[in-house]
């Protein structure tokens, strides 16, 4: 009985000893009274008085003169804990040390993303049993706690919405982005339901409706039309669209663009007249976008889009060229395939090199119509990258002017990013189908030909660069003879907006 008292004495010494759990590579110290961990010294000193009897005395002696193995009486070690304390410790343990999978991190000096770090979560089950095992153990007092490891989230488009996010939080005024990647659906919206004005960005449905309204291809004059317009933003000759659309009559052509709107769910969408043109009383126009109180970009009153409405228009485009979307479920036979593609082959004459375009590699398969007033700068760009297609509007706000320094290298910063993404860490990028190729058939039924480029990796610009490119591009164009367009792009690049296309 005494040899079971000092054993019992030595157990109780080592069970409260602190229990050292290793969460990874953190050591977190359990001390049993935490728990409310006690050994039951009565109960096993009751269980021993039952072999302290004559006969286990005399059995002793007997095997110990004998030189034979000695028989014991083992009694078990009895204890007590709180297992509710027990369990709000676990809990405590996870709550500091378990970790959610990690987004990528957006690297503004590359554009680019740095994965995300893996998420850790502790099993409480199997660590509740582990330490129970630690606290009855006055030998062994560590535990190593079984925490499982979860992949970082996936290199995915809202991912990039981060990214986009930072590089937009730069720009000293309100400025909105909306994303749509063509093979999966998924969708960026920054400030993607906000009103602006609608500026030469609307072109781009007005094509659409227009090559709805043709039952053949575009004779030689209509050619002409849709080139000036697209190529020079010409708004005579978007007038002159209308008027096709509208049966010989601008405003009814107008009308017909404000049907396709709300047909199509470009709600926020409206021209109140054609282009260049007042009424003697502003109209009011109210929607869901104009109507909201916390971001006011002064929309132009004759005009409006979102750059989710206008970037839906060119993705609806895009998807009809590939034979299906929006457009052929909405109109059936009265729009193909081939007309969207000539429709995009048209939007491709933009001499506009500045913007969106201006922020991918050289080559680049991509399609875009920009447009500004002295207040907002929008752009609008389909792009083909090694992932697949995707569509990027972009539209900016300062009150009063906007100045070409703050708005280009913006948009080409948003560009850049966007396309690094695309081309490199996309997740689904080893398995993307291969973008359209380019053709030769429009060249033979004089239509504009089809752009085709590669891709790679664009590194952050320097601005001085960028614009002493732009004046030499410029000043070329000048000397090229290309008349007023140019001279309203070079007073872009000196910061006035002299000649403003809405």
């Amino acid at each position: 009985m005494r040899k079971l008292l000092l054993v019992l004495g030595c157990t109780r010494n080592g069970l409260d000893e602190p229990v050292a759990a290793w969460y990874g590579d953190t050591r977190v110290l359990l001390r049993p009274v935490r728990v409310g961990f006690r050994v039951d010294v009565a109960d096993m000193l009751a269980e021993a008085e039952a072999y302290d009897t004559a006969g286990w005395l005399l059995r002793y002696l007997v095997e110990l003169s004998l030189e034979r193995p000695i028989h014991t009486a083992d009694v078990a070690l009895r204890y007590t804990f709180d297992a509710a304390a027990l369990d709000a410790w676990l809990d405590e343990v996870a709550a500091e040390h378990d970790r959610p999978p990690g987004r990528p991190e957006p690297l503004l000096e590359t554009l680019t993303l740095a994965p995300g770090r893996p998420g850790t979560v502790m099993d409480r089950a199997a660590a509740r049993d582990l330490i129970i095992a630690a606290l009855a153990n006055p030998a062994d007092r560590t535990v190593r706690l079984p925490v499982a490891e979860s992949p970082a989230l996936p290199m995915n488009v809202a991912a990039l919405g981060g990214l986009l996010e930072e590089i937009l939080d730069e720009f000293p005024g309100i400025g909105s982005v909306y994303l749509h990647f063509l093979p999966t659906g998924e969708e960026i919206a920054i400030n993607a339901d906000v009103a602006y004005a609608g500026t030469s960005t609307l072109k781009i449905p007005i094509l659409t409706q227009l090559y709805r309204k043709l039952d053949a291809p575009p004779d030689i004059e209509t050619r002409k039309i849709i080139s000036e317009t697209m190529m020079h933003s010409g708004n005579f000759t978007a007038n002159l669209m209308l008027g096709i659309i509208g049966d010989g009559d601008w405003n009814a052509g107008v009308s017909v663009m404000n049907r396709s709107f709300k047909a199509l769910g470009m709600k926020n969408t409206f021209m109140a007249t054609p282009y260049d043109r007042q009424l003697p009383v502003a109209p009011h126009i109210v929607t869901e976008a104009n109507s909201r109180t916390d971001i006011n970009t002064q929309p132009d009153p004759y005009m409006q889009t979102t750059p989710r409405d206008i970037g839906s228009a060119l993705q609806m485009l895009v998807a009809c060229s590939e034979g299906g979307g929006t457009l052929i479920a909405a109109y059936g036979d009265q729009i193909t395939q081939a007309e969207c593609q000539q429709a995009l082959d048209f939007i491709s004459l933009n001499e506009m090199t500045e913007l969106l375009v201006g922020g991918l590699p050289p080559g680049t398969k991509a399609v875009h119509k920009h447009g500004y007033v002295p207040d907002t700068h929008g752009d609008v760009a389909a792009i083909w990258s090694p992932a697949g297609p995707y569509v990027l509007a972009v539209f900016l706000y300062r009150p009063i002017w906007l100045e070409w320094d703050y708005s280009n290298p913006t948009m080409q910063t948003l560009a850049r990013a966007t396309w690094n993404f695309f081309s490199t860490q996309y997740e689904g990028l080893d398995a993307a189908r291969p973008s359209a190729q380019a053709g030769d058939a429009n060249a033979a039924a004089g239509l504009p030909a089809r752009i085709d480029g590669p891709a790679g990796p664009v590194p952050p610009s320097d601005t001085t660069e960028l614009f002493g490119l732009r004046l030499d591009e410029i000043l070329g164009r000048i000397r090229d003879g290309l008349g007023g367009l140019l001279d309203g792009l070079s007073s872009l690049f000196a910061g006035r907006l002299d000649r403003l296309d809405r």
